[in-house]
């Protein structure tokens, strides 16, 4: 095990005297950034102030839209040619960045202050080899050539975990996994050896595993290389794991800063009691998460008063008059409040918040009178899988992506796929829609068989049945289209509908169901938050009245909040229409709020299913396990000293003892070879 894996809990006490005791590294007053866009003038950072200190590690959370990436990259220069700064300063090493010319930026930019971007495979150049492109970063800022900056490259590429180095350097970016993309790109900003490094959602795509061996990569980077880091990202669980202090921000502003745990344990703001309360590690299965009402405020516009104050249900009536100044919660800790003030009433921090310093952030459980479908005893099978092989390619390029994968899912419940990327999750849940064909095995829907080739009106019975929630909102809408034509896509493909009116009508009603105003109707994706795009998505499903949903990772892109309303609306649809859900993911936390049984898949074949509570009480397979203790928690103490489990396949022996799919306890199935289900029987105490 690393060190970094065998951290103690954070002395937060310590961190503060710290801070206290040093002079900033870099000092952010007042900071105002403005836009141009056909001809409107939008105000992204509204006189935004931050003091970053050396070696903390500072993480930088809010929504989508909030300002968090625009406010860092004039830390390095990097505003669109659209932006710019229109007051304040921001002091650094003697200087002030705002004043800086490009030539001067060259001498700070990558050498001094450097940015891992999210998107790892747009920040790679597709056209060069991995090697070249670290080695330009070493040539530029170590002043090393040839033989020494190729060595140094190598060094780099084995000090951010990728295996067989020298064999790495000649791959090209498309050659490299998502995980080992997000490497190469840290390895490019480090080999600068920066003081500061701003890292903007560096894991946001990542599955839970991948995401851990990150962290743990750039913790142990900082302490070899003593730099200072600012996270950006809108995952709690990440910053719970790696933050010595915490800024919120919100339409532009740093709304609360203080110690990760005055943030975590007793914040002041309501919208970061908004935000921790949104979390489905604190919700109760059957009932409503806490979602944040409304959207962020337009920033073309002038905002009067606190920009929060239309979607707080604490609100004051100075709220929506006069924006509040800083107040002082403790000497490391600041909100931006009205609550603070002496004369405002005093209000209750919401329940998540207590409960997730009294009950460690773990589950409240389930609703004792929720509904399992699964359980009751008339239960029907909807959907039956038998001995599922997929494959892609021929002959020696073929690739078994899904093998014997055996499952049932019941009318009316929410059934589970979770695994890494490349597992196999989306490969199933498209061959249930007949998107992907399968190469073995049957699929029936309702007892009547669908795979293969069937009859047109069998074709169209699936196609009405059984619809899907893709991924990505913007990438499967059609951005040339209206709201109107994309919802009712499926309608006009297979003539479902008798006139332009009940056509129309549909559409309206649909919208609807999502949360959407009629009036969206006329206009395009664009137009939208990734939240809005996902219930267009979700309403262009619904139209068709299915019976099955397959629900592709649809929350994994969207805000933490945005997340909360979505999975609500899921559930509301779910029990309003009597619909039944395939929900792929890969995070854990979510599955377990709103699953009712969970399949885990590894290397396109399924290694444990069980109920969901029962799978988070009970782990067996260690694959299952590996991915449990991956999973971010919300408590930062808990987060800093969990053991966190790597999965090796090697561990299993089939050579002669052959596995089999088998149910240990009820409705808990397992693969393994008999030596290992009799040690998964002990441990049970069986």
């Amino acid at each position: 095990m690393s060190e970094a894996r065998n951290l103690q809990a954070v002395d937060f006490d310590a961190r503060a005297r710290q801070v206290l005791s040093q002079e900033p590294l870099l000092s952010a007053k007042d900071v105002e950034v403005t836009f141009s866009l056909r001809g409107n003038k939008l105000v992204a950072i509204r006189r935004a102030s931050l003091d970053l200190y050396e070696g903390e590690t500072l993480a930088i959370v809010g929504e989508s839209g909030s300002g968090k990436s625009v406010f860092t990259k004039c830390f390095v220069g990097m505003l669109d040619k659209n932006g710019s700064i229109t007051h304040g300063s921001i002091e650094y090493d003697g200087m002030d960045l705002t004043q800086l010319t490009e030539k001067q930026w060259l001498g700070v930019r990558g050498k001094k202050i450097a940015m891992v971007t999210q998107d790892p495979m747009t920040s790679l150049n597709p056209l060069k080899t991995i090697g070249k492109q670290i080695q330009e970063s070493v040539e530029l800022h170590q002043g090393l050539r040839g033989a020494a900056a190729k060595a140094e490259t190598i060094r780099m590429l084995e000090a951010v975990g990728i295996p067989d180095p020298e064999r790495r350097y000649k791959q090209y970016p498309h050659e490299f996994s998502g995980g080992m993309r997000q490497r190469v790109v840290i390895a490019i900003a480090v080999a600068c050896r920066p003081q500061i490094l701003i890292c903007d959602e560096p894991t946001t795509a990542l599955d839970v595993t991948i995401q851990a061996q990150i962290l743990d990569l750039i913790r142990r980077l900082q302490k070899e290389q003593n730099m200072t880091i600012i996270y950006i990202t809108h995952d709690l669980g990440v910053v719970a794991n790696v933050a010595d202090r915490v800024a919120v921000m919100y339409a532009g502003q740093v709304i609360e800063i203080g110690m990760a745990n005055e943030v975590f344990f007793d914040p002041w703001h309501p919208y970061t009691w908004a935000l921790l309360s949104a979390l489905p590690q604190l919700g109760v299965k059957g009932e409503k998460l806490p979602a944040i009402d409304g959207t962020p405020p337009n920033l073309f516009n002038k905002i009067v008063g606190d920009a929060f104050a239309p979607r707080n249900k604490h609100a004051l009536n100075i709220d929506f008059l006069e924006e509040p100044p800083m107040y002082e919660v403790t000497a490391t800790h600041e909100v931006k409040a009205w609550l603070r003030d002496p004369r405002a009433p005093k209000v209750e921090q919401p329940n998540a918040i207590k409960l997730l310093e009294s009950q460690d952030g773990k589950s409240k459980g389930t609703d004792p009178n929720a509904y399992h479908p699964h359980l009751d005893p008339n239960r029907q099978p909807l959907i039956e899988v038998k001995n599922m092989q997929v494959t892609f390619g021929t002959g020696r390029k073929k690739f078994v992506a899904v093998n014997d994968v055996n499952f049932t899912i019941y009318k009316g419940e929410t059934f589970a796929l979770v695994g890494e990327s490349g597992s196999g999750k989306t490969t199933i849940g498209r061959a249930l829609v007949r998107i992907n064909p399968i190469t073995a095995g049957e699929v029936y829907l309702e007892g009547q068989k669908i795979n293969g080739k069937i009859t047109k009106a069998q074709d169209l019975n699936v196609i009405r049945s059984c619809q899907m929630i893709f991924q990505d909102p913007m990438a499967s809408l059609n951005e040339r289209a209206k709201v109107d034509y994309i919802v009712s896509e499926g309608l006009i493909n297979h003539h479902l509908y008798s006139s332009e009116q009940e056509r129309q009508e549909k559409v309206q009603k649909a919208l609807e169901e999502v949360g959407l105003l009629p009036e969206f109707s006329s206009r395009f994706p664009h137009e939208f938050s990734g939240g809005q795009r996902q219930r267009i998505g979700i309403a262009r499903a619904l139209i068709m009245e299915p019976k099955f949903i397959v629900a592709d990772e649809p929350i994994s892109a969207l805000d933490v909040s945005i997340r909360a309303q979505v999975l609500n609306l899921l559930n509301d649809l779910k029990q309003k229409r009597g619909l039944t859900y395939m929900f792929i993911a890969h995070d854990l936390s979510v599955v377990r709020f709103i699953s009712d049984r969970i399949a885990v898949i590894h290397k396109g074949r399924i290694v444990e299913l069980a109920e969901a509570e029962e799978l988070f009480l009970h782990p067996l397979h260690p694959y299952t396990q590996a991915l449990l203790s991956a999973v971010p928690n919300p408590n930062p103490y808990l987060e800093r000293t969990k053991k966190l489990l790597v999965y090796d396949p090697s561990i299993h022996d089939y050579s002669t003892d052959k596995p089999v799919w088998e149910e240990i306890l009820p409705d808990h199935f397992i693969y393994g070879n008999q030596r290992e289900l009799d040690g998964y029987r002990k441990t049970l105490g069986l």
